[in-house]
């Protein structure tokens, strides 16, 4: 066991490393400049001699393998550099973001994970019934609709026309925990809603093959309760491999989520990792980016474990010493 969660470990840190990597060069190569967006039309003002000297003092006019090199190295050490736009600390920034997407990811994923549960195993067990039909309906039509435009249906029809929720933002103290929640309802509920269609189908089509299994029906035979059938024995056996799905999916939740962090103006890494892009706020970016791909991984590496130790013979393997298959 602890071999296979050395080697996991490992894993992870070579894709946060070549992440990293990757994006570094590629913001990098993104047209624009710091400087630019920094003084503005103002730096043309400047004499060639003082461009040279805030570009210096940005760190820019080293290599790009230095600048690489300089940024991992304060990274490992705990510095993770300063804003280019207001001098503030980067890990204080990228503290005050982190919680808000924590919270959106882990809301949109619960909610995503109880419908899914709910609906996928209703259809499951009445394959080609009218509810199934109904719920497949549902289901293909959410599918198709990109996460903006289901966002955007969300406020039109909760936030504008009806005003049961707040339109944007994450709410104060003052409003309470009812009023956090107010706030968290629709952006968490359009992220769910961004991958319920599929998840859905997903999760009935497990429930349906694990229902024509001969232990079930043995089961059945041997007078064991519906109820009992269905949740201590079909269901743990369907949602093993939803479970894994969802894990190896995270990063598309996390796409998602900086969408509606932009529309739902949620002060999380999403809406973060834009505004520094747009202003070409280097170090932030890149904290955003790197942060979130550890959000991701380790979101991933948690699902992974829990499969792995809830199945029975991937446990025995882990135990002796082998590897999860």
């Amino acid at each position: 066991m602890r071999k296979y969660l050395f080697s996991r470990a490992g894993e992870a840190v070579i894709v946060l490393l070549i992440v990293s990597l990757i994006v570094f060069i590629f913001i990098r190569l993104l047209p624009g400049d710091p400087a630019m967006a920094l003084y503005g039309d103002q730096i043309q003002k400047l004499t060639p001699a003082d461009q040279l000297r805030i570009r210096a003092n940005l760190g820019l006019d080293q290599p790009l393998y230095r600048q690489y090199v300089k940024w991992l190295q304060g990274i490992l050490q705990g510095d993770w550099g300063r804003s280019y736009l207001n001098g503030e600390r980067v890990d204080i920034l990228i503290g005050q973001a982190v919680g808000p997407t924590v919270q959106l990811m882990l809301a949109g994923t619960l909610l995503t994970l109880l419908l899914s549960l709910l609906f996928g195993t209703m259809t499951g067990l009445r394959p080609s019934s009218k509810m199934d039909r109904t719920v497949t309906a549902v289901s293909l039509v959410l599918m198709s609709f990109p996460t903006f435009y289901l966002a955007l249906c969300l406020i039109l029809v909760f936030s504008i026309a009806l005003q049961w929720f707040p339109i944007a933002g994450m709410g104060s103290s003052a409003e309470g925990w009812i009023g956090r929640l107010r706030h968290l309802a629709l952006p968490a509920a359009a992220l769910a809603l961004s991958h319920l269609g599929y998840y859905i189908r997903l999760f009935r089509n497990h429930v349906t093959v694990i229902n024509d299994k001969e232990f079930v029906r043995a089961l059945r035979m041997r007078g064991v309760s519906r109820y009992r059938i269905i949740f201590r024995h079909m269901l743990p056996n369907a949602a093993l491999p939803f479970l894994s799905y969802i894990g190896m999916s995270l990063s598309l939740t996390f796409a998602g989520s900086v969408v509606i962090e932009t529309l739902f103006s949620w002060p999380g890494l999403g809406m973060l990792a834009l505004k520094s892009a747009q202003s070409h706020d280097y170090p932030v970016l890149l904290a955003a980016i790197l942060l979130s791909t550890f959000v991701v991984v380790a979101g991933s590496l948690i699902i992974d474990l829990f499969c792995a130790w809830y199945h029975p013979q991937i446990r025995r393997q882990l135990l002796s010493g082998g590897r999860a298959q």
